[in-house]
């Protein structure tokens, strides 16, 4: 399937990048509702306070993720745009080392704290 999506209603092709984002935002919510359930009903209110204060941290997290993201869809889209495929394979190699090595970063942060 191949759709040329530089062409048409605007309008309507915000809505078409702009709604996976918005889906992730809401099951997001949901899924801090639920931890806030559970902590308040059977551990109590410090674990609904932890989750109440941990909420932005994660937030924070997801801003920093779906930035880099879209930057990083950014540098792909020019680079394949422009027909420059030797740099491509380089860039998405480039991006897909980082996000490793910043996972493992952080996973290890996480567990020595």
């Amino acid at each position: 399937m191949n759709t040329d999506l530089t062409t048409g209603n605007t309008s309507r092709l915000l809505w078409a990048f702009s709604i996976p984002m918005l889906i992730s935002v809401v099951f997001q919510q949901f899924f801090n509702i639920a931890d806030s359930i559970i902590a308040g009903r059977f551990i109590g209110e410090q674990a609904l306070a932890a989750v109440g204060a941990s909420y932005p941290i994660t937030m924070i997290f997801m801003a920093v993720a779906i930035g880099s993201s879209i930057g990083c869809t950014v540098v792909i889209s020019q680079l394949f745009g422009s027909k420059h495929y030797a740099m491509l394979k380089t860039a998405v190699g480039t991006i897909c080392c980082a996000g490793v090595i910043v996972s493992i970063v952080l996973s290890l942060w996480h567990l020595a704290g």
